[in-house]
């Protein structure tokens, strides 16, 4: 019955904000850097959040998960005054780096990596909290950096909760999650915005505040899941956010050896290159999605057949594929443009 309400009410706060974006300026206006047209409200973000906002009270969660969803609510406001009036790259990351640290002073952090072959359980010790920070600021910043083209972000986000969940569900763990209600309608939540997200006439983009939330806390509830409730492995969290990780990793390699700012935005994600390739946005979107759906479960059947060791190194290995296929894409884009 929840679900079925969480239905009407994303609808009603939809109805809401959509019409008092304006008075707000969360309004997403074509640059050349954009590929949409006409002014977009930039409210994704702010629906799914409120939405899951009005069911919290009334389903069984953790300390950590509220912790995680009401610490969330500070990248959403002030990314949402980010896209109100631009404040920057900077105000950003030190908003993502304080939301951090009151997670991790709350108790949450990555305190192992964990056991590989003959190795025990690796404690990171005093690099724990700083490991953590940047693992969360650098996920945060992959779902920032794949939001710019309909259902990428949102859709990522969806890719990597479920793999979350079909791990946990064949390892006979899920039962260990004990907000999975919520975690529902998140899903659900995330569904109606990407319908929307691809409509005409009611179009709404997820804007930095949304993309950054969803970044934010899925970061959290993979450390969460591999940390205090153990449904997955440490090294199923890489195998949960491939694509996003690999994108992230091959943008910030490609432009510190162009000599740019790793933060500054450009068109050279895997999407963009895949759109210069000349795939359409809905093309683009399913064979990304599809093909990190695969990425993750190769990861899942590697784990499982041969252990966290070979996982890991798989990983590690993909990531110089990711790199270099995204290389020999770009240039295919260039020849053809």
């Amino acid at each position: 019955m929840f679900f079925y309400i969480s239905i009407l009410t994303f609808l009603l706060l939809f109805i809401f904000c959509y019409n008092l974006a304006p008075s707000f300026k969360l309004i997403d206006k074509p640059n050349y850097r954009k590929i949409h047209k006409g002014n977009i409200p930039l409210i994704g973000g702010l629906l799914i959040y409120l939405n899951l906002l009005i069911f919290l009270p009334y389903f069984e969660k953790s300390y950590h998960f509220s912790i995680i969803f009401y610490t969330s609510a500070i990248l959403l406001i002030l990314g949402a005054l980010d896209d109100a009036i631009e404040l920057g790259v900077v105000f950003r990351l030190i908003s993502q780096f304080v939301s951090c640290l009151i997670i991790i002073g709350s108790g949450l952090v990555i305190t192992n990596i964990g056991d590989y072959a003959f190795f025990s359980k690796i404690d990171m010790g005093v690099l724990s909290i700083l490991f953590t920070v940047l693992c969360v600021i650098g996920l945060t910043n992959a779902f920032n950096f794949i939001d710019g083209m309909d259902g990428l972000c949102s859709g990522s986000f969806l890719v990597s909760i479920s793999s979350i969940l079909v791990f946990a569900y064949f390892s006979n763990t899920l039962n260990l999650i004990i907000e999975l209600e919520l975690v529902y309608i998140i899903i659900i939540s995330v569904l109606l915005f990407m319908i929307l997200n691809f409509s005409n006439r009611y179009k709404i983009f997820l804007g930095d505040s949304g993309s950054n939330t969803l970044g934010f806390m899925i970061s959290w509830f993979l450390i969460l899941n591999s940390e205090i409730y153990e449904t997955i492995h440490p090294v199923l969290v890489l195998w949960c956010v491939s694509i996003p990780s690999f994108d992230i990793i091959s943008v910030i390699i490609r432009r510190l050896f162009r000599k740019k700012n790793p933060f500054k935005a450009d068109r050279r994600h895997i999407h963009h290159i895949l759109l210069n390739i000349g795939f359409d946005q809905k093309g683009v979107m399913i064979i990304i999605l599809s093909v990190s759906l695969l990425l993750n479960f190769f990861g899942f059947l590697i784990f499982n057949l041969f252990g966290p060791l070979l996982t890991l190194m798989a990983y590690l290995i993909m990531i110089f594929v990711y790199l270099f296929l995204s290389l020999k894409l770009n240039h295919l884009a260039i020849k053809k443009n």
